[in-house]
Formats: structure tokens, sequence, C-alpha cells
């Protein structure tokens, strides 16, 4: 598909979702952005739920062969959220890139996520 023309859009949809208790071994944390869509990531925190710091990767995986790291190693104190995302610097997740939103903590069970993003098509 070619590029998504965001000015004559036909529908945006405002999404929140969470994903609990991120892995050592990593998971995924928005799957391929469909065909003909763009996802706007606008907020992406993440919330320590022990008590000892723990640290949070995220990567965008594009065309599930290469990648770029989002962040690395982002240290979130014990009992504290941490953005790493806002919505003054957004990011756009591409259908033609097949693009993969991925996640992986330091510590297993310490971390869980909020994505807020717009699903635009």
């Amino acid at each position: 598909m070619a590029l998504l023309n965001l000015v004559n859009l036909a529908t945006l949809n405002a999404i929140t979702s969470a994903y609990n208790s991120v892995p050592t071994t990593g998971a995924v944390v928005l799957s391929a952005v469909p065909s003909a869509h763009v996802y706007k990531l606008n907020t992406v925190t993440a919330i320590n739920k022990t008590n000892t710091a723990a640290t949070i990767s995220l990567v965008i995986y594009r065309n599930t062969s290469t990648y770029t790291t989002l962040a690395y190693q982002m240290s979130v104190p014990g009992t504290a959220s941490l953005n790493i995302v806002s919505k003054d610097t957004p990011i756009y997740l591409m259908d033609t890139q097949s693009d993969v939103l991925s996640a992986i903590a330091s510590t297993s069970n310490a971390i869980d996520l909020i994505v807020s993003y717009d699903d635009i098509y």
C-alpha cells in the first residue's frame, strides 16, 4: 500500500492497551499493523510493580527481519512509572513496514506497559 494521507482520514480510533508483566524473554506489545492502517503511538508508560528498580527496552521490528530500538534498558524505579513515549513526540507504526512493537524487561513480572495509540485508516 502507498503511504496513508493523514489529511483525508476515513477513521481514527483512539485505543488504550495494557500489557501485564513484560517477560525477560520479550513479548509483542502491539502486533503487526493491519493493511491500510497506521498506528500513531501517543504514549507508552512503563509501571514497575516491585520495590526494586527494573529496566525496560522497547523495539520496533520492521518486516520481521530488521529492528529499531526505541528505548534501551531504561530504568524504572521501584513502585514508580516512566513515560517512554509522549504525545509531543509521537511514533508512527506503518503497515508498509509490517511494524511490530515489542518489549523486554530485566525482571520477570515487574513491569506493566500502558500504550495509548490512534488506529488511523
